[in-house]
């Protein structure tokens, strides 16, 4: 748990991201590359991974955690959301438990788990580990859904792709 509702989790402060240190270093003691944050009120809705904001894909939805108060609101989590919808697919926030999380990829209605940030853009997540065991999504590699998404975003960003939202933002 990295925040709690009444708290600064959906503020983007230092010290929101200060207060994963530990957590991240118990991640990387465990072989994994990142943490994910549940809430703090049932310990069992995914909120957030580190400092980004997680997507699921299922079939033609790209669901994303809701809002609540004590995840960040942020400019990409929203520039992904609309880029989801600019491709044709269908986009939902809601409550995604653990259980929905490891169900999922084990049925194959979750095929693709990504993650996005201001650095990060988007990075493809392809296992997830827990108490419960290890989850590989998919065949482990970055999907077509989640690379197509990131490439579209880096085009909006480089002004190799129209930006049509009036964004106005360029990488150089």
């Amino acid at each position: 748990v990295r925040a709690a509702p009444g708290g600064t989790g959906e503020a983007k402060c230092g010290g929101n991201y200060a207060a994963s240190l530990v957590a991240q270093k118990a991640a990387a003691a465990e072989g994994c590359d990142q943490v994910v944050w549940l809430d703090a009120v049932e310990r069992k809705w995914v909120e957030e991974m580190g400092g980004m904001n997680l997507y699921f894909v299922k079939g033609n939805r790209v669901v994303t955690p809701k809002l609540t108060g004590t995840l960040l609101a942020g400019i990409t989590r929203d520039s992904i959301l609309s880029v989801a919808k600019d491709l044709g697919y269908k986009v939902e926030e809601g409550m995604i438990s653990t259980d929905d999380w490891r169900d999922g990829v084990q049925s194959g209605e979750i095929s693709e788990i990504f993650a996005c940030g201001t650095a990060a853009v988007v990075s493809p997540v392809g296992s997830a580990k827990s108490a419960q065991g290890t989850w590989l999504v998919g065949d482990g590699n970055p999907g077509p859904i989640t690379m197509q998404i990131r490439e579209t975003l880096l085009g909006i960003q480089h002004g190799t792709i129209a930006d049509k939202h009036g964004w106005n933002v360029r990488v150089l």
